[in-house]
């Protein structure tokens, strides 16, 4: 039953963050930061690389974010909304330096990737925005438990690693409708 009630809990929870959602705000974003990228880059292969990074970057703090609420469900207490952005920033931090560092592996792994594969630019503007609206709803999604503290206690009745699945399926579900109904090129 508690396990039932946190999943009701995050299905609201993540219904009420994409209700009002504007596509055409969120295609206009992607549009912007797609051409920015695509503005500095010196070729079509830096243009796709620097999405992939963004990629990288964004998976990193998944692992994060799962952790850190992984951390807070078995201990079943919540941070403090300014000591969660504090730790998130913290990680993130690290997260682009350690990126930085390996940026030149991470290309030659890509630029593999993009002739294995017959990547076309398409699928990677598609994975790109589907790894950034993912982010984003997971920072949107922690920020509300946290923020709705008292509310947000009822997920420590549940499994904390069902709790978490069920999180990513609703993160996966939400982000695939976004993106699916947005045009990006």
């Amino acid at each position: 039953m508690a396990q039932e009630e946190a999943n009701k809990f995050i299905e609201n929870v993540c219904n009420h963050l994409v209700r009002n959602m504007d596509i055409s705000k969120v295609e206009q974003h992607f549009k912007e930061t797609i051409a920015m990228q695509r503005e500095s880059a010196q070729s079509q292969f830096d243009f796709w690389d620097k999405l992939m990074v963004n990629m990288l970057y964004f998976t990193e703090n998944a692992q994060v974010w799962e952790k850190e609420l992984l951390k807070m469900l078995v201990n079943k207490q919540w941070l403090k909304p300014a000591e969660l952005e504090e730790e998130l920033l913290m990680h993130q931090l690290r997260i682009r330096q350690q990126v930085a560092e390996q940026i030149d592996e991470a290309k030659k792994l890509f630029h593999k990737q993009y002739e294995k594969d017959g990547l076309v630019e398409e699928d990677i503007i598609y994975d790109y925005a589907y790894s950034s609206a993912g982010h984003s709803m997971r920072m949107d999604l922690i920020t509300v438990l946290v923020t709705t503290a008292e509310q947000s206690k009822l997920l420590f009745n549940a499994d904390p690693q069902e709790t978490i699945r069920i999180m990513n399926g609703y993160i996966a579900y939400h982000t695939d409708q976004l993106i699916n109904r947005t045009k990006l090129k």
